[in-house]
């Protein structure tokens, strides 16, 4: 399987279709296949190499969501109270339709996209991308959403994917912790996790040469470089729900951590009553309590396949059965 496997990716690389990548599989927690493929950059034919460090996009909303549910273990955040015991600024806000919110998205709905804030397919749904961000900070940035981006839906009543709402949850996250964004994700995941190539992308340094991002360009088909985006500096914003950077092995980490039920080795990581809310399915749309996407269910309804998937070209999935 694994010949297929690494035939097909090649054929990917030679057709022009991938620059190169990196490869890791898990069977019941060990690893049966790692490999690099393919280019870390193409001008210069640098090869991608398997401890490659890589922007992790949109992977980063579940990983800042296990930061916030282990505040939530240790009592420091209700991720099911309304935002506005945190962000007062939230009471403020309002729908499209210029009516008040009758209440506040919890942190719980706006991990699993269903607290209503605006959709990430919408105008106005990639702030990150907007001039107005550069130079402030998330708290700026979010008090500019509650006065001035309305809520497209009731919170809690359906489901729109939105980096948005993880920019809030992740401003609710720094207030409970009392820390910065980046100091939560650090000392409640990574540190104690052991995944020391992972963190915020504006905490890497500024010599390291990460892998060059690549797109199929809409009218040739072929690859072509994205264009290049200043790197906020500490403190600044940046996407919550996009800028972590990381490499397969990290990500195995935790991936295998929440396989196994919220362990680490030995030790509880994750609260059983943690692990069960962060991977029991919203009551609306397909994700699960920790924003996973649920791609496969079992014969009884239950999770078979859960996964998240980045613009960058990542993907990583957990395959229960």
């Amino acid at each position: 399987a694994f010949v297929e496997i690494r035939s097909f990716l090649m054929q990917q690389v030679e057709a022009g279709k991938i620059a190169g990548g990196t490869v890791l599989i898990l069977h019941r927690g060990e690893p049966v296949y790692r490999e690099a493929l393919g280019y870390a950059d193409l001008e210069s034919s640098r090869p991608f190499y398997a401890q490659d460090r890589v922007v992790i996009a949109s992977i980063s909303k579940p990983i800042l969501a296990t930061a916030l549910f282990r505040l939530a273990d240790a009592e420091r955040l209700n991720l099911k109270s309304p935002v506005t015991g945190y962000l007062p600024e939230v009471s403020t806000s309002k729908l499209e339709s210029g009516e008040g919110l009758e209440r506040a998205p919890t942190t719980l709905e706006l991990i699993s996209h269903t607290g209503g804030a605006l959709s990430f397919y919408r105008k106005g749904g990639r702030p990150w991308f907007a001039s107005w961000t550069l130079e402030k900070t998330l708290a700026e940035v979010v008090s500019q959403y509650a006065s001035a981006v309305p809520f497209e839906s009731v919170p809690g009543s359906r489901y729109a994917y939105s980096g948005i709402g993880t920019d809030i949850a992740a401003r609710v996250g720094e207030v409970a912790s009392g820390q910065p964004r980046n100091e939560p994700v650090s000392t409640e995941v990574t540190i104690p996790l052991g995944m020391g190539d992972t963190g915020y992308g504006e905490a890497r340094s500024h010599k390291e040469k990460m892998p060059t991002r690549y797109l199929i360009d809409g009218e040739s088909g072929e690859l072509r470089k994205s264009r290049p985006r200043p790197m906020p500096k500490p403190g600044e914003y940046s996407s919550s729900g996009g800028a972590i950077v990381s490499n397969a092995d990290d990500l195995s980490i935790w991936l295998k951590m929440v396989a196994n039920g919220g362990r680490h080795g030995d030790a509880v990581f994750l609260s059983p009553e943690a692990i069960d809310e962060f991977l029991k399915p919203s009551p609306l749309g397909q994700t699960t309590g920790g924003g996973f996407h649920i791609r496969r269910r079992d014969e009884k309804g239950g999770l078979a396949l859960i996964g998240h998937s980045g613009s960058s070209g990542t993907d990583c999935w957990i395959d229960f059965e």
